[in-house]
């Protein structure tokens, strides 16, 4: 089902922080009758993380411009020049990671899970999609595919898959080795007999 980390359905401790959801998400919930408001989740949002970026990228410049005098001063075959050129190098992948940071942010968009009694909405940008437990077909758990750490294969999410096409990924976040949302979806899928693979 799942790697040792995360067991879902399984009983939490921890409410979960209810933040009401914004009208345009009710009036879906409700045309679609997923019943009573639950819970959220809030998606990093695209100003936070190109904030985020910036203050990355800009550290990173300040110290490379600080560090480019003494770097063009000093003699190539010097022991300094070797560890000023490596700090060099550092802030300067810094800068990269951070204007990285910020795009990724902006191109990823805000977005957000509104978990209701009888389904879920999503929100991404602009659009809004909800899913009712009853026309889902199966929950499928995402495994990290990529790198040589030793993480790959464990699970960063789910992805419910809906009769209509309708496709949400849900990120795994855990506290405490638990994610106390992801664990009520899987609730209520197990209590409407859908698949979780």
């Amino acid at each position: 089902m799942t790697d040792a980390t995360q067991d879902p359905g399984q009983p939490t401790a921890a409410p979960l922080p209810s933040k009401a959801a914004p009208p345009e998400v009710d009036r879906l919930a409700g045309t679609r009758g997923l019943g009573e408001y639950v819970t959220a989740r809030q998606g990093v949002s695209p100003s936070h993380a190109l904030a985020t970026g910036a203050a990355i990228a800009a550290i990173a410049l300040a110290f490379l411009i600080v560090l480019s005098g003494p770097v063009s001063n000093a003699s190539v075959f010097s022991a300094a020049y070797s560890v000023l050129h490596a700090v060099y190098l550092g802030f300067l992948f810094l800068l990269v990671a951070g204007v990285g940071h910020g795009i990724r942010g902006l191109v990823a968009g805000a977005q957000a899970h509104y978990l209701y009694a009888g389904g879920v909405v999503h929100t991404r940008r602009s659009v809004t999609r909800a899913v009712a437990w009853q026309d889902v077909i199966q929950l499928r758990s995402i495994h990290r595919r990529r790198g040589d750490r030793s993480d790959v294969g464990e699970v960063v999410g789910y992805r419910l898959e809906a009769r209509d096409g309708t496709s949400i990924v849900i990120p795994l976040v855990l506290t405490e080795g638990r994610d106390a949302f992801v664990d009520r979806i899987v609730a209520a899928l197990r209590t409407h007999n859908r698949p979780i693979i």
